[in-house]
C-alpha cells in the first residue's frame, strides 16, 4: 500500500493554485504513484512542482525497496537461526536417547 504524505507546505502551495491547475497536478501525482504513469502538462509552472513531488516519491519509494530488503534479510537470518536450533535440539535428543539405549542394556 503507498500512502502520500501532505504536509502544511504541500498545501500552501496547493491552494495557490487554480483548480484546474490543482485538478490536474493531484491527478498527474497519484497516476506517476500508483500507476508509473509520467506528468505531462504545458503548465511550466506544474512541470517545475511535480520535479519536486517526483523528487520525495521517488526517495519514498527506494526508502521503501531497502527497507524490505532490511526486512528479507532478517527473516532469513531468523529462519537460519531456527533452523540450527532444530538441529541442535534433534542432535541433543538423538544423544539422550542414545545414552538411554546404552543404559538399557
Amino acid at each position: 500500500m503507498k500512502n502520500i504524505n501532505i504536509k502544511k507546505e504541500h498545501y500552501d502551495i496547493i491552494k495557490e493554485l487554480t483548480d484546474k491547475q490543482a485538478g490536474e497536478f493531484v491527478k498527474g501525482v497519484c497516476a506517476y504513484a500508483f500507476e508509473g504513469k509520467p506528468f505531462i502538462t504545458k503548465d511550466e509552472y506544474l512541470k517545475g512542482l511535480f520535479m519536486y513531488a517526483k523528487r520525495m516519491l521517488d526517495i519514498s519509494a527506494m526508502n521503501s525497496m531497502n527497507g524490505k530488503k532490511g526486512a528479507d534479510k532478517l527473516a532469513e537470518k531468523r529462519a537460519k537461526e531456527k533452523m540450527l536450533g532444530v538441529i541442535i535440539g534433534s542432535v541433543l535428543v538423538a544423544g539422550a536417547a542414545a545414552e538411554g539405549a546404552n543404559k538399557v542394556e
